[in-house]
């Protein structure tokens, strides 16, 4: 146990990467269970992409780009990374960096423009997103229809404002993280900025008025203003000071629950309405079968499912159960939670936690471990 300061805050270090990068994760950018099929088209194109990147970019090493080594060593110790992974540079104007990784081995590709950008204390903040990316193994599967697709677009942006928060711990100086993403973001080095830009980066920091404003259908990143807003959050809290050895700061966790609410809220919301219908529709499904099991639904079982799923989706569910047989109901409820595989862990949970205590309620607790096996089972890689 580590003391910071006068403080009487305490700090236990990060035994090593795993655990540095788990405590200050995006609450919302949970891991991923790839299919096996997917596993398998990841090691497949990981292997594709690294020979093209050998056949036409050059490596890393302390030699040939000795100032470009000295940002990728510096990410590796502030992020603790024991094996140096391999980083290439391409010839690209584009101020672009990229990560691969196949779950176990991971490379990082720089464009030569984006070294001509940045300064050499701002590098490391783009060097430690794009290891944020791959040690965090953010790996998704290709959407096969729009309900995964949105979800899929969810974790997507969920996983840059962990990524933002890698770079963070990266540099020397969060400032030269978030100068980093404002020279990316527009193309310009600092003899086009003004000198004044760090009084920039804190007018830019405080929400503004555009903060939930729609962006791109398609984008898989927040707008720039939601992830500037994230940073400065996340900067402020007991565990960022902790790790830059510094003491005081707002719980991680009251910051966190400030961010999911701006980032659920912001754009079009439509992950947010997507996963509130299949959670309602699940709910209301596998609470027929529950309460139904016994192929009778007492009154106080049907009003405690009222009270859960609301009148029409108690009326619906319960209709066609009678008409078709709690086995057709078990297909639709399968076919309901099929998407949830794609979206965060929370949804599940949720679903788990109402029927717990739906199941309470309605005095059938002993229904309750075959419902959850089917919802296990509904959410299953291929």
């Amino acid at each position: 146990m580590t003391t910071t300061g006068d403080s009487a805050y305490t700090f236990e270090a990060p035994i090593d990467h795993e655990e540095l990068l788990a405590r200050i994760r995006f609450s919302l950018d949970d891991a991923m269970r790839l299919s096996s099929s997917a596993l398998k088209a990841r090691t497949e194109a990981f292997d594709e992409c690294r020979s093209m990147v050998i056949g036409g970019a050059v490596r890393v090493t302390p030699k040939l780009m000795p100032h470009v080594h000295a940002a990728v060593r510096q990410t590796c110790d502030r992020l603790m990374i024991a094996n140096e992974p391999d980083v290439f540079v391409e010839a690209s104007a584009e101020p672009n960096a990229g990560a691969l990784t196949d779950g176990k081995r991971h490379f990082i590709k720089l464009n030569s423009g984006l070294i001509h950008l940045l300064e050499p204390e701002e590098l490391p903040a783009v060097i430690g997103h794009e290891f944020g990316h791959a040690f965090y193994r953010h790996m998704v599967e290709a959407p096969a229809n729009e309900s995964q697709e949105i979800f899929m677009l969810e974790r997507r942006r969920a996983q840059e404002i962990s990524a933002d928060r890698a770079g963070l711990i990266s540099v020397t100086d969060p400032v030269f993280a978030l100068r980093a993403e404002i020279k990316v973001a527009c193309g310009l080095g600092k003899q086009h900025l003004s000198p004044d830009i760090d009084a920039f980066i804190e007018q830019i920091s405080v929400p503004p008025a555009d903060l939930d404003a729609p962006w791109e259908a398609a984008s898989t990143h927040p707008a720039i203003a939601l992830r500037f807003w994230a940073q400065r959050r996340f900067i402020e809290s007991d565990v960022f000071l902790a790790l830059t050895g510094k003491t005081g700061g707002r719980p991680l966790d009251e910051i966190e629950r400030e961010i999911e609410e701006r980032f659920h809220g912001a754009g079009s919301s439509m992950a947010f309405r997507a996963t509130a219908d299949h959670v309602h529709e699940s709910l209301a499904w596998l609470g027929i079968l529950l309460v139904a099991t016994d192929n009778d639904v007492t009154g106080i079982e049907y009003a405690v499912l009222v009270e859960f799923v609301g009148k029409i989706w108690a009326d619906d569910s319960y209709t066609y159960a009678k008409r078709h047989g709690l086995k057709a109901v078990e297909r639709r409820a399968l076919e309901t939670l099929a998407p949830l595989r794609f979206a965060n862990i929370r949804s599940r949970r949720r679903i788990e936690k109402a029927i717990n205590e739906l199941a309470q309620r309605a005095g059938a607790m002993d229904r309750v471990n075959g419902i959850m096996k089917l919802i296990e089972h509904a959410v299953q890689p291929e």
